[in-house]
Parts: C-alpha cells; structure tokens; sequence
C-alpha cells in the first residue's frame, strides 16, 4: 500500500469529525446570535442557520475533494505526517477565517439595524 493511500485513509475521517463536529457546534450556538439580530423570528433564524450549514458542509466537502484531487506525492513517513499537518492546518485556518466573516457581517447589520 502507497503512503498516499495512507495518508488519505488517515486524512478522510479527520476531516470528516472537524467538518461534522464543527459544523454542529457554530449550528446549535449560533442560533442565539441569529435570533437577536432578526427580533426573535424563529422560523426565519431556523432558514437561516440551515442554509448556513448546508453553505459549510459544501465548502468542506468541495476543499476535501480538491485537496485529494491535488495531493502531492508521499513517500516517507516524514512526508506523511508533514503533509497531513500542513493540509489539515490549512482547513482549520479556513475555517475560522470563514467564521470571523460571519460574525464580522452579522455584527455589520445589527449595527446597521441600530442606527434605524
């Protein structure tokens, strides 16, 4: 068996517990800064945080795919753990930028709500 196979058959369900569990996570949490902003509307935050989710899992999906797609070749263990550091890292950093945005631009139309 290749390195390569390896480090898929390792990177697969890593990825898959970050996208899954954070996805929940900032789903059940975020539910309370929703309904702040939009005055208690339920069935309105409930659209919303859904079609939020479903924006994250394909984010997540499509990065997963393109980064297998593109994956380098492995041949050492060195490059194994080097390589599924450096990929892993860089979801996760893409993540939480991905997760200031919204909060920065929900925090932009509360303000904006303010001065009405």
């Amino acid at each position: 068996m290749s390195y390569n196979l390896i480090t898929y058959f390792i990177y697969l369900p890593i990825i898959c517990f970050i996208m899954i569990k954070i996805g929940w996570l900032v789903y059940k949490n975020g539910e309370i800064f929703l309904l702040n902003l939009f005055d208690g509307n339920i069935d309105l935050v409930r659209s919303i945080n859904m079609i939020l989710l479903i924006g994250y899992y394909l984010t997540n999906i499509g990065y997963a795919i393109i980064t297998i797609a593109y994956w380098g070749h492995v041949s050492s263990l060195g490059e194994m753990v080097g390589s599924l550091s450096k990929t892993l890292g860089k979801i996760i950093l893409l993540l939480a930028v991905l997760h200031y945005n919204n909060i920065f631009w929900l925090k932009q139309i509360e303000k904006s709500k303010l001065l009405k």
